[in-house]
């Protein structure tokens, strides 16, 4: 094939990228709201554990008789409909008001901020260009091998019809973990609320949470390639299973660094950042062995051809 049509094939198979990439953001877009819910779902769940955990400290703290009388807030005896407001009743009204505004409210103000007008636009088309892309990335990987496979000779397209499916595999492995990680993360972070005042609030930028979430969504997808990442150096002869064997301590200080690395920076991330790390790394070995069984048998057969 000539170079001009090989630029044109490539063209056209970018611009089908694009298309896919447009039809999913549009769809994104459309479903913002279930899929935001999702996305917020570790830092709203947290938060909601944060007010009850408050609420019932404040009412401990209030029925304790060791507080003094008059910190503890005594609700006045509601009016009935039609009943006349008696001068007691109203000195009640007048005084759960007055003990109100000199006690503010101990438990923590949860909710959204944003910073300007359009960022509640922006903050929904970013989410919609990631999770289009996200769910078009399959499509989009699969016209980038159609246009690589056909130039590859048929012993070096074995590699891609094992490395492709791995790969998809593990990325959505760390995706879920991440996923899950963040709860941990998110409880972490918030806990350290109860080290302030009592009045002290949480008020959210959603940019900034998406950007953390994207954050820990990419760290985790891309540390659980580290198996096709060995892979690909065994076939090309840089590492082997015996190496890896030997040097295993690598693999400790590898997932170590990993760890290290996570966005979210709380001992329980960082460490379900390691484990899996430290798993996939001798999971690897196995893999790489494969492929050296698979080299071996392709050098048999060109020899015996």
């Amino acid at each position: 094939m000539e170079l001009t049509a090989h630029l044109q094939e490539l063209r056209s198979r970018i611009m089908r990228s694009l298309l896919y990439l447009v039809a999913g953001a549009i769809l994104a877009f459309v479903f913002f709201k279930p899929i935001y819910k999702f996305m917020s779902k570790p830092i709203s769940a947290t938060m909601q554990v944060m007010i009850r955990e408050r609420a019932k400290r404040d009412l401990a703290e209030q029925s304790n008789p060791n507080v003094p009388k008059g910190d503890i807030f005594v609700p006045p005896d509601p009016i009935g409909p039609g009943e006349q407001v008696t001068p007691e009743k109203f000195n009640q009204l007048r005084t759960a008001i007055l003990w109100m505004r000199s006690h503010p409210v101990s438990v923590p103000m949860v909710g959204s901020v944003f910073k300007n007008f359009p960022e509640m636009f922006l903050v929904q088309l970013e989410v919609s260009i990631l999770v289009g892309f996200i769910c078009t990335l399959p499509l989009i990987m699969w016209e980038l091998a159609q246009f690589i496979i056909p130039a590859l000779t048929r012993d070096e397209r074995k590699p891609f019809r094992v490395l492709i499916p791995i790969s998809i595999f593990l990325t959505a492995c760390g995706i879920t973990v991440a996923y899950c990680t963040l709860f941990f993360a998110m409880s972490w972070f918030v806990s350290f609320l109860d080290s302030f005042s009592s009045d002290a609030a949480l008020l959210q930028n959603p940019a900034d949470y998406i950007m953390f979430f994207i954050k820990m969504m990419a760290a985790f997808a891309v540390a659980f390639q580290l198996p096709v990442v060995l892979m690909v150096g065994g076939y090309l002869g840089l590492v082997s299973s015996k190496g890896l064997v030997k040097n295993w301590r690598w693999g400790i200080v590898l997932a170590a660094l990993g760890g290290l690395l996570t966005p979210a920076n709380d001992l329980p991330s960082m460490a379900l950042m390691a484990i899996p790390l430290l798993l996939l790394y001798f999971g690897s070995i196995i893999l790489v062995k494969m492929v050296e069984n698979w080299k071996e048998k392709d050098k048999a057969k060109r020899a015996s051809s």
